[in-house]
């Protein structure tokens, strides 16, 4: 068990003006309301040792690709572009990162999880994303999206398609 003393002192060498009135300098004052100026003097030390250390920067280097759209349909049987879906990619956005407008991926590479069924391109400027459905599908198709991502890793991102 902690006791807690009675009364406490401080010293100081303050003006007159910050004693109680009819303190003198250098005497001891007894301080009545300890509590409520102790609290103070401790918010305020940890108002600034919170201050002290800095923020850590958060790490925005993408780990991942958003693909749009996450889902789409197409039908076989209609004429182009009726059986296409065009797909695009940007890296995803960290938790703490501030989103800014950046450019679509035109660096990636682009493929599908049935190429029995659908078809995607990578050619820039002539079927780049585009999808291509030439059967109906069982079940939707992975379509995926990998491109470099920093200090040499590969990052990737996914959505699907289903044909009909």
């Amino acid at each position: 068990m902690t006791t807690v003393p009675s009364k406490i002192y401080i010293e100081s060498t303050a003006p007159l003006g910050a004693w109680p009135q009819g303190a003198k300098m250098n005497e001891r004052v007894h301080i009545k309301y300890l509590p409520g100026k102790l609290s103070v003097l401790l918010l305020s030390l940890v108002i600034v040792s919170a201050g002290c250390g800095g923020k850590k920067q958060v790490d925005c280097t993408p780990l991942s690709l958003d693909v749009a759209p996450q889902s789409a349909t197409a039908d076989h049987a209609a004429a182009a572009p009726g059986n296409k879906i065009s797909y695009v990619a940007s890296n995803s956005i960290r938790p703490g990162c501030i989103p800014t407008p950046g450019p679509l991926r035109t660096d990636l590479k682009w493929s599908v999880s049935d190429t029995v069924n659908t078809t995607i391109g990578n050619t820039p400027n002539v079927d780049y994303g585009v999808a291509t459905c030439i059967n109906a599908t069982p079940s939707p198709v992975t379509v995926t999206a990998a491109g470099p991502g920093s200090m040499g890793t590969t990052i990737t991102g996914t959505g699907t398609l289903a044909c009909k």
